[in-house]
């Protein structure tokens, strides 16, 4: 009973308040796709005391889309392309320093967004098309690294040097975004039968909500 009762309090701690991804060879998370469209909007907290690792990917399954998140040197550095060119964002400094950082990234046709903790940086894509990818063959989102069978399938990867990114490792938690084309931004659970990510513990002292 003892053990049901944990197991039950760590799918909701979890749902509650984020994930763990341990930084191994198989730790990621995957979610629905995003329906960015050309107005959308992802956003998602992060805490980590690494200052280089993969936060977020997706692309347009294998072209030329792209939105890249991660950690380089304690920064965030956003990288994407929406068809006429990879750009690259970089926002904030010593965002390793085990405390929760709020990320959101906001289209407006070729204008890309990048807010960390309330500052923003924006870029302007070059060409006439800024729509993401096509939403019928868009990849998943995938946090904290990608999937280890990416690495015989580099064709399906609009950035196949995604694959060697250092992973992830800390906290993730209220990832938004819209989910179906369209939509409204609301927040996403894990795929079903994903067990490759596990729950911050409250004895660890990063279940908290501040």
């Amino acid at each position: 009973m003892q053990s049901i009762f944990i197991a039950i309090l760590s799918i909701f701690v979890c749902f509650s308040f984020g994930f763990l991804l341990d930084g191994s060879t198989n730790s990621y998370s995957q979610f629905r796709k995003w329906g960015g469209g050309t107005n959308g909007s992802i956003e998602f907290e992060f805490k980590t005391d690494q200052p280089n690792g993969l936060l977020l990917y997706t692309d347009d399954g294998g072209t030329y889309d792209f939105f890249e998140i991660k950690l380089v040197e304690g920064a965030l550095r956003l990288r994407y392309n929406l068809g006429g060119g990879a750009q690259i964002i970089t926002v904030g400094r010593d965002l390793n320093d085990g405390h929760w950082h709020r990320v959101r990234v906001q289209r407006h046709e070729d204008r890309t967004y990048l807010t960390v903790d309330g500052i923003s940086q924006m870029k302007t894509s070059r060409g006439k098309e800024f729509n993401f990818g096509r939403y019928s063959t868009n990849s998943d989102v995938y946090v904290g690294g990608m999937p280890t069978w990416y690495n015989t399938k580099l064709t399906l990867l609009a950035l196949p040097s995604v694959i060697f990114e250092p992973r992830f490792v800390g906290a993730v938690r209220n990832l938004i975004y819209a989910d179906t084309e369209g939509g409204m931004p609301r927040r996403q659970e894990t795929r079903p039968k994903d067990q490759r990510v596990s729950c911050f513990m409250i004895s660890h002292g990063l279940c908290d909500v501040h």
